[in-house]
């Protein structure tokens, strides 16, 4: 039995090593990691499987299972339940079995479409506990009937959920949230009470700030002194002024300080107006002038800690080779000639410390560059781009131009757009499952969506880069020259005194990103190669006696 879950999803020679194997598709969904229909995935599936082998003669053997969790039952765009409708395509399975039509969906509707599809594919569809049959219009009715009643139970119970919540604000209780450091939560009296060795890890905190010590200092104190930390065995500097940060401490949470509303059709969380947020009390560990003068202290020390400089050339697109995190030029050193600049990957300065040993943790090890070094070499290869253009650009369309790499560009360009809209789809359900109350937090929303961002920021960058390639694969000679007159305008712009913010634009326009390794090498990836081959700077090799030899920073 093959099951699937979240996003998983088959390759095409497992596909068509499948087809004429599989007789049936197991599909079971929860609507939330707190469950509200008492369905397990688990139970979905036993019971769908043995369904499936007393009544069909099924083996397991012969069933796909495809699980979806924390989905909503009236979200048109699950990820699995898409999927259904693409194996069926592909031949594989000519039944699908649900526990319960309530399964498919809670809106009625979103039902019969996902019905009619699957029937118009000359599938079946079958329910455990449920008899449809369809050429029977009394059998029909009953299930657009029971669809119905799905749909208003859901509305129902989300309704009551939000009222019970308002109530609970509004007799000083608490609905659920993530833990705050410095309390526990009282699942009988729903509302935090006091955590009496965290109180004195917070009190101390704000003891040392008062008397000049940093958030540095203060993590490391508490490391060595073995007070557990919020998450895991390490104290980070940005921990310590996270939590001396929050009002809450203050005796008061807020509750309600966002809200989901659509804009342009989408639904999107923002916050509200802070006499709408609705105050419980909470136990006090700091008032409003002692907090007051913590928030200056905190403040001074930023002032102090120094900023990373902005005159580089690489800002927002410099990435650490040894684990990937963004680069930045904040380091100095000071020598005969002047003070040198160099770039430094951000985890490299990040400063954390260990419980017991107090030790100082760099999660990114490794050598510093010298930013004036790597910004000549930077800019001297934008240059030989913008000085000599068609060059590169008959190198990319001699490598694109032939038919079949332009269907294989078109095909990867499909697939892109396809996993774009299936990952937008994704943030809307958590958004969905936010504003629906079943997820709790905000902070528990951004956790969710996170990831799902990020992948929706890498895949639109590849889709970009096979755009362009497409672009440029499909035009002719005449546009390449149109393309060498536009950039023959930079020609004359960079024949100017430049500002370093007008060479970051230049750059921008050309490059994706720069990477740098622990071996010297300088890896520059174009925004307008699609391919896994990545421009490499034939220059770089000519600076790297110099490099060798730069001094590193800190």
């Amino acid at each position: 039995m093959i099951v699937l879950k979240d996003m998983e999803k088959l390759n095409r020679s497992e596909i068509e090593a499948l087809i004429g194997k599989i007789k049936a598709i197991v599909y079971t969904r929860v609507s939330s990691e707190i469950q509200i229909d008492n369905y397990s995935l688990e139970s979905q599936i036993e019971i769908c499987v043995n369904e499936a082998k007393t009544k069909f003669d099924i083996s397991k053997d012969e069933i796909i299972v495809l699980r979806e969790e924390a989905e909503s039952g009236d979200n048109p765009n699950r990820p699995m339940l898409n999927y259904i409708l693409f194996l069926l395509e592909k031949g594989l399975g000519s039944k699908v079995i649900f526990l319960h039509p309530d399964r498919l969906s809670r809106h009625l509707h979103l039902q019969q479409q996902i019905t009619h599809k699957i029937w118009e594919l000359g599938c079946d569809l079958h329910f455990v506990e449920f008899d449809l049959q369809k050429g029977n219009a009394e059998s029909m009715l009953n299930y657009n009937i029971q669809g119905s009643i799905a749909q208003y139970n859901k509305a129902k119970i989300l309704a009551n959920t939000k009222r019970g919540r308002r109530a609970m604000v509004a007799d000083n209780k608490i609905p659920g949230m993530n833990k705050i450091y410095g309390y526990d939560y009282d699942k009988d009296l729903n509302t935090l009470i006091e955590n009496k060795t965290e109180k004195e890890g917070y009190s101390i905190m704000v003891k040392m700030i008062l008397e000049g010590s940093t958030c540095s200092e203060v993590a490391e104190y508490l490391a060595i002194k073995k007070y557990l930390a919020p998450k895991g065995d390490i104290w980070y500097q940005a921990t310590i002024s996270r939590i001396l940060r929050n009002e809450t401490y203050k005796g008061i949470y807020y509750y309600g300080k966002t809200e989901v509303v659509q804009v342009s059709g989408k639904k999107k969380q923002i916050p509200k107006p802070r006499d709408e947020w609705q105050e419980i009390i909470i136990p006090q560990y700091i008032d409003e002038v002692r907090y007051k003068k913590l928030q200056k202290c905190l403040d001074d020390n930023n002032k102090n800690s120094g900023k990373p400089s902005e005159d580089y050339l690489l800002r927002s697109i410099a990435k650490c080779g040894r684990c990937g995190a963004a680069v930045s030029s904040g380091i100095t050193t000071k020598t005969q000639s002047g003070t040198l600049k160099y770039y430094t990957c951000t985890r490299k300065a990040k400063k954390s410390y260990s419980i017991e040993t107090g030790q100082s943790n760099s999660t990114c090890r490794g050598d510093n560059w010298r930013v004036d070094m790597i910004d000549t070499i930077i800019w001297s290869e934008v240059l030989k781009i913008i000085n000599n253009p068609k060059e590169l650009i008959d190198k990319i369309l001699e490598r694109a131009s032939d038919a079949s790499k332009i269907t294989e560009l078109q095909k990867n360009r499909d697939n892109l757009n396809k996993l774009i809209r299936e990952k937008d789809a994704s943030k809307a359900r958590y958004i969905d499952l936010y504003a629906d109350g079943f997820i709790k937090s905000k902070d528990e929303l951004a956790n969710k969506i996170k990831p799902v961002e990020d992948e929706i920021e890498a895949l639109n960058k590849e889709l970009a880069a096979i755009s362009y390639n497409i672009h440029i694969a499909q035009e002719s000679d005449e546009n390449i020259n149109v393309a060498v007159s536009i950039l023959s305008k930079y020609q004359k712009i960079i024949k100017n005194n430049l500002k370093m913010e007008d060479k970051r634009k230049i750059l921008r326009v050309f490059v994706d990103k720069v990477v740098l390794h622990d071996n010297k090498k300088l890896e520059i990836v174009y925004k307008f190669v699609s391919d896994d081959k990545q421009y490499e700077s034939d220059s770089t090799n000519s600076y790297l006696d110099s490099i060798n030899r730069q001094v590193n920073g800190g």
